[in-house]
């Protein structure tokens, strides 16, 4: 599987709903509500966390991937160090990422591509990327 910020994945498209994602990958091994709301389905065998906003009429708005063999870039990022997915994630981006560090990780955020990096030990644990939106905060969702 290989990731397009802003898109989705190329089997996961930001704007599908619940049942698409369920014909699509079959039933969630975990459902559960954040405090925002947000309906979040996880998919064990994926490694990834899917997120429904009820703000945008209940459609996948932010995907979460723990999945070592999912690409970005044609390369595999997680487990690398810090600094080489930096580079790699910069170059690609053409952006410069804020930093925030929580102590028992760090939170690294290209914030105009909707897209998080989490480290843990100098290793990127997960990658975190969301729907793009434009200037009147309206998602600019993909085409299916």
């Amino acid at each position: 599987m290989e990731i397009f910020p802003g898109i989705g994945t190329d089997l996961i498209r930001f704007g599908m709903t619940e049942p698409e994602i369920f014909r699509l990958l079959g039933k969630a091994d975990k459902t559960y509500v954040t405090d925002e709301n947000c309906k979040r389905l996880q998919f064990n065998r994926l490694r990834m966390e899917l997120s429904f906003e009820p703000e945008n009429n209940d459609r996948l708005g932010w995907i979460e991937v723990h999945n070592p063999d999912v690409l970005w870039g044609g390369r595999s990022l997680i487990g690398l160090s810090k600094n080489e997915v930096l580079k790699f994630v910069s170059d690609l981006l053409k952006l410069e990422p804020e930093i925030e560090d929580y102590g028992s990780f760090l939170s690294i955020s290209y914030y105009e591509k909707w897209v998080e990096l989490q480290f843990q030990f100098d290793r990127l644990e997960n990658i975190n990327f969301g729907v793009l939106y434009d200037n009147n905060e309206v998602p600019q969702w993909p085409s299916l």
